[in-house]
């Protein structure tokens, strides 16, 4: 199974991503954990560059991809191992900030296609506003206009991936954690088979 994290910058993302892992793990199941960008060679030319700003939408699309095709190894080999993926960020991130850098969402879904599908997307849905101000650092995506355009887009995110079939479930981020965090068990633990649930 795919459990995929998403939201914008400061909604809580890693943090969500990192409870829910060592509570499927307490539950007894074999569970992974991946981030993306990767700490690969291509993840680290991506943080670069959204640090300084300085690429095209089309340059920053293209290494998103080499660093995703590198990543689909790693996912296809944790899930023949019977592991469950949580995954921090997956093409659905793709879709919501390079669909608003200008990248056709058809083309991001094309070349998409045959990456592995999940089974779960969680977006973690809170007002710009507010992620702003959770933020230490902020790099180039991180302005309150860019980001309801990509929290737009997150939002239609049901609709965008209607024919693929995905479960996908938009939570209220603006609360305490430990509440968002029981929301996103509450999903998942009836989608997992694991020796002891909680």
């Amino acid at each position: 199974m795919i459990i995929v994290i998403e939201g914008i910058d400061g909604s809580g993302k890693t943090t969500q991503a990192r409870l829910l892992f060592e509570r499927i793990a307490r539950a007894g199941c074999k569970v992974a954990l991946l981030i993306e960008p990767t700490v690969g060679v291509y993840g680290k030319i991506i943080r670069d560059k959204i640090k300084s700003g300085n690429y095209s939408p089309m340059e920053l699309y293209e290494l998103f991809l080499r660093d995703r095709k590198l990543n689909a190894r790693n996912i296809r080999k944790l899930l023949d191992l019977g592991y469950i993926v949580i995954l921090d960020r997956y093409y659905i991130s793709t879709i919501a900030y390079q669909g608003a850098q200008g990248i056709p969402i058809s083309r991001i879904l094309m070349d998409h296609s045959e990456f592995p599908i999940p089974d779960v997307v969680i977006i973690l849905d809170v007002d710009p506003e507010t992620a702003l101000k959770r933020l230490k650092r902020k790099d180039t995506f991180e302005n309150k206009e860019f980001l309801e355009q990509v929290r737009t887009i997150y939002l239609r995110m049901p609709e965008i991936l209607r024919e693929l079939k995905i479960e996908i479930r938009i939570i209220n981020a603006n609360r305490d954690p430990e509440i968002i965090s029981e929301d996103m068990w509450n999903i998942v633990r009836n989608l997992i088979k694991c020796r002891d649930k909680e």
